[in-house]
């Protein structure tokens, strides 16, 4: 038996180890390149489970730290987003670090 959503919102975290990116060769221009392609996350990904257009991203954020240690630890930084069940949202806000809104395709 299949079990089925028809409607939510998914919230997914993230972040980028800048230590372990010097390890890795891990660049800023590699980071571009995830921050341009995570809009289009869903586009052309079908299955049978997920038909086409079934999934979007609505909103990436993106918080960009002044330097390799980070003004704030990523938890914190996760914990000034609330997303709502309607998909809205609210970010509190850090001294020194302003998020990027960027829509979803």
């Amino acid at each position: 038996m299949k079990h089925r959503v028809d409607q939510a919102i998914y919230v997914t975290f993230g972040s980028m180890n800048p230590q372990l990116s010097e390890r890795t060769e891990f660049n800023n221009d590699d980071a571009e390149t995830i921050k341009a392609v995570l809009p289009k996350l869903f586009e052309g990904d079908a299955s049978s489970a997920r038909p086409e257009g079934s999934m979007a991203v609505k909103k990436v954020i993106w918080w960009q730290h002044n330097s390799k240690t980070g003004q704030y630890s990523s938890a914190k930084v996760h914990k000034t987003l609330s997303v709502n069940p309607d998909g809205s949202f609210e970010l509190d806000n850090l001294d020194g670090l302003e998020p990027e809104l960027i829509d979803g395709f």
